[in-house]
């Protein structure tokens, strides 16, 4: 089974964010960690565009020094424990849908060995209106026996968004 878990407050941040740059495209960074047995990711803390993020109606580019920076520092204050898990983005008046873009985009992390994980996680967010966002989640992963032209698969995950934790 494949499940994603997002903290409430993490959703309602990020839906913050898309209404903020609405109609323009927008997104971040999934910060949290894995289940024992790699089946289920569990997010708790996204990372924002950046202070350098350029934003239009069908493309957005992150703030990446930015990121670097923050994933770095979100590492080394929770000794360990959260990590980066992929990428979060809009489709403003689009529904949720992962393009040949954002496909691509997954493969490059999956591939990339500085980013730690081999099976990167994609939340797209997608409305016709900007105050009916809908959540899209997939987690790519390599084929066993792949056909010669597709080596990657992109599953959907079953989100469950949960409230935050009780102090």
């Amino acid at each position: 089974m494949n499940h994603a878990w997002l903290l409430r407050s993490v959703f309602n941040r990020i839906k913050d964010e898309a209404e903020c740059k609405t109609p323009l495209e927008t997104g971040g960074l999934l910060v949290g960690y894995c289940s024992a047995d790699d089946n289920h990711v569990v997010i708790v803390d996204v990372v924002g565009p950046g202070p350098n993020a350029t934003h239009r109606k069908k493309t957005f580019k992150p703030d990446y020094r930015y990121h670097r920076e923050e994933i770095h520092r979100i590492f080394t204050e929770s000794d360990g424990q959260y990590t980066y898990l992929g990428d979060w983005h809009t489709h403003p008046g689009a529904p949720p849908y992962l393009s040949f873009i954002d496909k691509r985009a997954l493969r490059n992390i999956a591939r990339f060995p500085h980013n730690y994980i081999n099976r990167p996680v994609m939340i797209v967010l997608g409305g016709v209106k900007s105050s009916e966002w809908t959540v899209g989640i997939w987690r790519i992963s390599p084929l066993r026996n792949f056909f010669p032209w597709s080596k990657w698969e992109y599953i959907p995950l079953e989100l469950t968004v949960f409230s935050d934790f009780l102090p």
